[in-house]
Formats: C-alpha cells, sequence, structure tokens
C-alpha cells in the first residue's frame, strides 16, 4: 500500500481504502469481498457497498469535513489544497462524524487529558477540526470544536478514544446566539426530540455551547462506542461545500427528497415511523424560526445491517429572529421560500407529498406546536435572550395553531421591542401582554 492510499474502517472492520483515481480525484476502492452485502447502505445511502465512483467519494467524505474558511485552513495546515481529500484525512481521519476512521493506525496517539489553559486555546481557534494524533473533523461552517468528557474534565482523544461532546464558543458580547441555541435544543429534549444534553458554560471571554454527541454511546466499562451515521446532503449525494445544501442553490436538497430517503419503520425514537418525525422536525423549525435548516441539518443513523432511521433534531435556532435577518427558508414547504409564509396547511400539504394523509398531518402539526408552547411556557431562559426568544417561539406556534401564518407582524423590528409575550409562568389573562392597541408592536404577543 502506498503512501496515497489510507485505509478505511467502519465499526472497527476494514472496507477498503481511500486513494487517487486515475484522473486525480479521489475514489473509495472497496474490498471484494468484504464483510457486507453488495449495494449495501451500511456506510451511506448513496455511497452504497461496492460502488466506485469518485462523484460519491466526494460528497460523501468530503461532507464529513469543515467547510469556507476553515476547510481553507485545514488545507493549509497540512500543506495541501481543498480538493485534497486523502491529504486531508491523513491528518484528521480518526475521530470523525458516524463511526467512521480513515487513516494508518500508525498516527494514533495517546488520550490527552487537558488542562483549562489548554482547553481555552484550543477554544480560541475551535476551526472544526484538530490535526495530530490522528486528528478529528466536523463539517459546518460554524466555530466548533470536539473533546472527550471524562470524571469532569477535558480530553483530546487523538484517536485512541471517541469524541463524546461537541463544543461551540462565541465571545461573550454574542452569547445570545449560543443562549438561543440552548434554548432551542432544550425545547426539543423537553418534546422528546432531540435526546441529548446541551449546556452554556463561560470560559473567560468566551460563552460556549457544549453539545452531547448523539453518535457516540458511552458504555458501563468506559468505552465510547460510535455510532454510524450520515447528513442528508452527503445520502442525497450533493457536492460537498458551497450552497448546494440550500434547495434555492440546488433543487434536489429538498425536503420531498429527504422524505423519499427515510425507511419508514417505527423506532424507539419515531414510533410511527420517520417521516412522522419529519414532518415534526419541519413544523418545530418553521415555529422556532430556524430557517437555517438545510440538508445537513437532518441526518440518518445507520445499523451494522444497512438499515437506517431519522437522526434526533439538532442545530436548531431562532435564526429569522436576528435584526435584518432574512425570513428565507433553506428549503421550501408546499413551494413556499419563506417562513413567514407557511401555515399548518402548508405544512399538511407538505407532507401529502410524503405520503401522509392530511389529517394525521395535521394531527401532528397540532400536536408538536402545543408541546412547543408548553415548553416555552415551562422551560427558563437566559437573561440575554428572556425578553425575545420564549415569545417569538410561542407566538409563532400559536398563530400557526391558529390557521394563521407563522409570522409576527410588527412595525418595529421584533429585537428592538421592550419584549415578546410575556415571561415563562407569568402569563396574563387571555396568554396577551402587547396589545393590538399599541401601535408601536402591531401584534398581540403571547
Amino acid at each position: 500500500m502506498n503512501e496515497r492510499q489510507l485505509p478505511v474502517t467502519l465499526h472497527g472492520q476494514s472496507l477498503g481504502h481511500l486513494t487517487d483515481g486515475p484522473d486525480g480525484r479521489p475514489i473509495l476502492r472497496w474490498h471484494t469481498p468484504g464483510p457486507w452485502r453488495l449495494n449495501s447502505a451500511v456506510l451511506s445511502r448513496h455511497l452504497r457497498v461496492g460502488v466506485e465512483s469518485s462523484d460519491a467519494t466526494e460528497s460523501f467524505f468530503g461532507g464529513l469535513l469543515p467547510e469556507g474558511v476553515h476547510l481553507d485552513r485545514l488545507a493549509r495546515e497540512v500543506q495541501t489544497s481543498t480538493t485534497d481529500l486523502v491529504g486531508m484525512f491523513a491528518a484528521v481521519g480518526a475521530d470523525l462524524a458516524g463511526a467512521l476512521h480513515v487513516g494508518q493506525p500508525r498516527e494514533v496517539g495517546e488520550p490527552q487529558r487537558l488542562e483549562p489553559a489548554e482547553v481555552r486555546e484550543l477554544l480560541r481557534q475551535a476551526p472544526g477540526f484538530l490535526v495530530g494524533g490522528g486528528g478529528s473533523a466536523l463539517p459546518g461552517f460554524q466555530r466548533k470544536l470536539t473533546l472527550t468528557r471524562q470524571d469532569g474534565g477535558w480530553v483530546r482523544g487523538n484517536g485512541q478514544i471517541a469524541s463524546t461532546h461537541i463544543l461551540k464558543p462565541v465571545t461573550s458580547d454574542l452569547r445570545a446566539v449560543v443562549e438561543s441555541e440552548a434554548y432551542a435544543l432544550a425545547l426539543t429534549r423537553h418534546m422528546g426530540l432531540s435526546p441529548f444534553a446541551s449546556w452554556v458554560e463561560d470560559w473567560d471571554d468566551l460563552a460556549v455551547l457544549i453539545v452531547q454527541r448523539y453518535d457516540r454511546a458511552p458504555t458501563p466499562s468506559g468505552r465510547i462506542d460510535r455510532i454510524h451515521q450520515e447528513d442528508l446532503a452527503q445520502a442525497l449525494g450533493l457536492p460537498p461545500h458551497g450552497d448546494h445544501k440550500f434547495e434555492w442553490y440546488e433543487p434536489g436538497a429538498s425536503l420531498t427528497a429527504i422524505a423519499a430517503e427515510l425507511d419508514d419503520k417505527a423506532t424507539i425514537f419515531a414510533p410511527s415511523g420517520d417521516r412522522e418525525q419529519l414532518l415534526r422536525y419541519v413544523t418545530v423549525n418553521v415555529a422556532v424560526g430556524n430557517t437555517d435548516a438545510h440538508a445537513k441539518n437532518y441526518s440518518l443513523l445507520h445499523d451494522e445491517r444497512g438499515g437506517t432511521r431519522l437522526a434526533p433534531l439538532y442545530d436548531i435556532a431562532p435564526v429569522a429572529l436576528g435584526y435584518n435577518a432574512s425570513d428565507r427558508l433553506a428549503m421550501s414547504i408546499n413551494g413556499k421560500r419563506h417562513q413567514g409564509d407557511i401555515t399548518t396547511e402548508d405544512l399538511a400539504a407538505e407532507a401529502a407529498r410524503w405520503e401522509i394523509g392530511e389529517a394525521r398531518a395535521i394531527e401532528i402539526v397540532g400536536d408538536t406546536l402545543e408541546r412547543l408552547i408548553e415548553g416555552t411556557r415551562t422551560l427558563p431562559a437566559h437573561d440575554s435572550i428572556e425578553a425575545h426568544v420564549p415569545g417569538y417561539v410561542r407566538h409563532q406556534a400559536q398563530n400557526l395553531i391558529e390557521g394563521k401564518a407563522a409570522r409576527i407582524d410588527s412595525y418595529t423590528p421584533l429585537m428592538l421591542l421592550p419584549r415578546l409575550g410575556t415571561p415563562a409562568g407569568r402569563v396574563g389573562e387571555g396568554g396577551a401582554f402587547v396589545s393590538r392597541d399599541h401601535p408601536e408592536s402591531g401584534a398581540d404577543l403571547r
């Protein structure tokens, strides 16, 4: 095996190697015979066992790496180009999304328990990857870092042990950004849609959102099992970088396409099936104002036989609430492209394309919204977001229940109002806080 061939293992079993194809583009060469049947989706819905394609290889493996400036930085650090997947995975392939390992075993190092100062330095960089000891990488534009939580401290696994948490730092003046995401995750955790822990910690001048990885499963013995997963951009075979994850750029990145990829069997996570669970996710995204819910923000969990189930809801935040934020949806709903235009009728019509009946769809949407509203009335919110985020989510959900569009009509930008809705647990008679008689609001904010 030469230097440009990287062994690839899944669940600890060798499946082939990542290498350079005859045209210079990367390609996954499968072992035949291997441990899995031909055309199995055990690795990917698109890059199936036995398929040798540079396009499919670039889509799947490229989708495991950071995006934008962070990908540029990774390429510079390992002295290669952003198209050289083999070169980059040689440096960061030990700890990736899912149960995949790419690279030579000799690169793995001993786990390193980090002192607080070392964690702070890593957080100040947080480019979405770590080089050394086998390395690690996570996709996305947002600044992030993956580490292992042990005995209340942080460990750099160096390829020997899997990371267990994702850390997303922002400067303290932007604390509301991570608190908003933490609150949205708390709501969906309350609803059973995001069954993993998340919280915000202060690290000097940084506010850090810490999210437990749903593709990791610590065992009583201390071993950390890896659960294989892929995001829907990978499953759909979309080009890995740029705007292809958005439907407004790539028509194939649609909710209908995602629904078609779902193995619609009842699971513990989705007792009525994955398509109904997807409808719950989409409903929450609309009510929360998470307009950035693109194809990479939905994922599949894979079992070792090639079956899949929809992963928990993640990366959810009230993006559209931001001052001067656009309400353009990453993926349209019933052909509509703006969050503020969506009604329950649109959600039901979209679900009909996934073969969910209208009556059942309306029942699912209504139940989801009621549970979301209940969460906003009971869950506490940090002081930096308490005046706006809970009321924003609650009022949009209430609008949808009443048959209206999700948007909150206001003559003033919502973030410039002193408050949206009443504080949790202090709802006045009829649920109203700001009356329609107040022209500065233009809304009955509940």
